[in-house]
């Protein structure tokens, strides 16, 4: 999997959050999608995925930080 930084996963995140808010306020007939028309709940599922994979990154990126902030603290009490 892809691995961001954690400001560039909430930048995307928050952009594909804003993609699917404005289809369904636009509600066009059909969506666009790398040059291709597509059916609307396809266009909206692309983001929603894209959405997740940010989520699942940035609880990713925080749960490996974490864990390094503890290693350092242990490692640190014992010298």
């Amino acid at each position: 999997m892809i691995q961001l930084n954690k400001p560039l996963t909430v930048v995307i995140g928050i952009l594909a959050v804003a993609a699917i808010i404005y289809n369904f306020y636009q509600a066009p007939d059909v969506s666009h999608l790398l040059g291709k028309e597509v059916n609307n709940w396809l266009y909206r599922g692309f983001w929603l995925l894209v959405v997740g994979i940010c989520v699942y990154n940035y609880i990713v990126i925080d749960r490996n930080t974490l864990k390094n902030k503890s290693n350092r603290n242990r490692n640190g009490n014992r010298n």
